[in-house]
């Protein structure tokens, strides 16, 4: 415990100064049956800082045999996005990009390329997709109220609710996406649950699933 303790003093003289850190940490200690005897320590940490969450994993590795400094790998990362709501984004290329938690009410995201980007409880509230590939991109927890998915593609989306909440979704690509169940029946039932993709050919209904 007392690594866990000096690797979490380690991390604090790291931080940016001047910056109102909230500081949630935890310790696991685990010991190893291996020959060598090691011990891990590994320490999980959510820092928030203003406009930006920083979710931190850390692993101390040191043996037994008293090494005076443990090894630190850390791995984490920061959302790409935060507040672009009503901005002008359409065009471009945000492929694998983290929109998470980002307030994008009304945010024009048109015709972009968005291929495994991630909206996780992003506002997405009146934002347009027209025409954007959202192929295995993650909408679950997204507020999609209003949303444009028309022409979007949505092949291997990860969704959630809120989709039959979209103010269009003619000629959108639902291929392998995805769908609640409850979620997949009320966008069967939409008038505009139709049309082809521009992009993929695929048939609206069909890559829905609809009956």
């Amino acid at each position: 415990m007392r690594a866990c303790l000096l690797l979490f003093l380690t991390l604090l003289a790291l931080l940016p100064a001047g910056l109102a850190w909230s500081i949630s940490p935890t310790f696991q200690l685990h010991l190893s049956r291996s020959p060598a005897r090691a011990t891990t320590c590994e320490m999980q940490m959510e820092l928030k800082a203003p406009g930006q969450l920083v979710a931190s994993t850390l692993a101390a590795v040191f043996l037994l045999s008293g090494s005076p400094l443990p090894t630190l790998a850390v791995s984490g990362g920061v959302a790409d996005f935060g507040e672009i709501a009503g901005q002008d984004m359409s065009g471009g290329d945000y492929s694998k990009k983290d929109f998470s938690g980002a307030n994008a009410k009304g945010t024009n995201l048109a015709k972009s390329k968005l291929k495994g980007a991630r909206f996780f409880k992003a506002d997405l509230t009146g934002a347009d997709f027209t025409g954007s590939d959202l192929t295995a991109a993650s909408l679950e927890n997204a507020k999609l109220d209003g949303v444009v998915l028309t022409n979007a593609v949505l092949k291997g989306a990860y969704t959630g609710t809120g989709l039959e909440r979209a103010k269009d979704i003619s000629g959108s690509d639902w291929t392998d996406a995805q769908l609640r169940p409850d979620v997949q029946v009320k966008l069967c039932k939409r008038s505009d649950a139709t049309g082809t993709n521009p992009k993929t050919q695929a048939d609206t209904r069909e890559s829905l699933g609809c009956p």
